[in-house]
Formats: C-alpha cells, sequence, structure tokens
C-alpha cells in the first residue's frame, strides 16, 4: 500500500468495524423509524454508507455495481428512495463492500492518488488522495449520526471495542 493511503485505509477499516458497533442492539424497527420528518434514520444512513463506499471503488477506477438494485443510488434523499433496505440486508452488503474497498485501497498507485480528482470536494485540493481524505470524514460523519441516533432511541453510546 501506498505510505500516504495507509493512515486513512486504516481510518476506513476502523469505520468498518464502528458500523457494526453502531447497529449493535438497535431493533429493525427502531432502525426504520424517523426521529421527525426532517431526519434521516438509521437504516437509511447505513445503507447511505454502504451506497458510498461502493461509489468510492468507482471512484478509484473499480467496476462496482449499485448496491440495493440502484434503490438508494447516489444523492437520494431518505423520502425519494425505492426502498429501505433491512439492517441484515445493510449489513451483508456493508462486510462485502468493505472488503473490497480495503482491496482497492492497497492496490492504489502513487499516480492514481496524485491524479486530478474526477469529483471536485468542498475544502480539499483536486487530488484524488484528498478526495479519499472527504470522503473519510464524510463517512465519519454519518458515523456520529448514527451514535447520536442510537443514544436517541435508548441504547448506550456506541463502543469503540473491537469484536471479532
Amino acid at each position: 500500500m501506498i505510505q500516504a493511503l495507509a493512515p486513512m485505509a486504516a481510518v476506513f477499516a476502523l469505520n468498518s468495524r464502528l458500523l457494526e458497533n453502531c447497529l449493535d442492539g438497535v431493533t429493525e424497527a427502531e432502525a426504520q423509524g424517523r426521529p421527525n420528518d426532517r431526519s434521516n434514520s438509521v437504516a437509511f444512513i447505513a445503507a447511505h454508507l454502504v451506497n458510498t463506499r461502493a461509489w468510492m471503488i468507482r471512484y478509484l477506477g473499480g467496476d462496482e455495481p449499485e448496491p440495493f438494485g440502484g434503490a438508494l443510488a447516489y444523492g437520494t434523499a431518505i423520502d425519494s428512495a425505492a426502498r429501505i433496505p433491512s439492517l441484515d440486508e445493510t449489513l451483508d452488503a456493508w462486510d462485502e463492500i468493505s472488503e473490497r474497498l480495503e482491496t482497492r485501497l492497497a492496490t492504489c498507485t502513487a499516480e492514481q492518488l496524485a491524479a486530478p480528482s474526477p469529483e471536485q470536494f468542498p475544502g480539499v485540493p483536486p487530488s484524488v488522495l484528498d478526495g479519499l481524505g472527504f470522503l473519510l470524514q464524510h463517512e465519519s460523519y454519518h458515523l456520529g449520526q448514527l451514535g447520536l441516533l442510537r443514544k436517541f432511541l435508548g441504547h448506550p453510546a456506541m463502543s469503540y471495542r473491537m469484536h471479532e
């Protein structure tokens, strides 16, 4: 792995586990519910993260189909989603897509990471490496939302404990 990417890859790997910790003990009914009509549900945010990781693989030049049959295609809001996947579907897809993302990150070249980003992200220089940094922040932002929602639902705070 390119040394400049190693710290980001480590955080992506940590986030892979933290999503599971955010969802630990949350029921399907809780996950599908929304705190109000302006907020996203736990299930939607978790599925969005799966979709975003698939998009990241495509961003890095991989051939990754839209998860969930395109129900949450890039930019889909909760009210226009074709359907919200179950937590079981989401966790299964998360495990699969996370493994493929880790493989893709491990095979990135220095030239690929230094190339101009095909997508411009706010507040970061326009390289693929900097775009990955933005996407990592985006993922961490949504994990924070899930941590807050699990507390809202009456569950204990998300744990950083890593369990196998």
